[in-house]
């Protein structure tokens, strides 16, 4: 893969990362909800996607951070690849709010 493209594409997938951090604002806000019965408090499950839910903006400052450490060292599949980690989040929280 050429440096063009790579940064082409780096630019608009990291700008398309943040914009969604607005839309994570009201899942993480709505998250909150899981909690309502008392059980909730003490239900692992629960916790643990809640906690994924949170931890989007980590996996953005990771994947950028390091998409761009690698641009640096001319590794662009490596960069390509490490930028799109916030797709860990994406994509499942995506198909779970379509399903359900």
């Amino acid at each position: 893969m050429n440096r063009n493209k790579t940064l082409t594409l780096l630019i608009i997938s990291q700008l398309i990362f943040v914009l969604l951090i607005i839309v994570w604002m009201v899942v993480a806000g709505l998250s909150i909800m899981m909690f309502d019965s008392p059980e909730a408090a003490t239900h692992v499950p629960t916790w643990l996607f809640f906690l994924y839910i949170a931890s989007y903006p980590i996996g953005v400052i990771a994947g950028i951070i390091t998409g761009w450490v690698l641009f640096a060292k001319k590794r662009y599949k490596a960069a390509l690849i490490w930028n799109s980690l916030p797709l860990l989040w994406i994509v499942p929280i995506t198909i779970l709010l379509l399903v359900l």
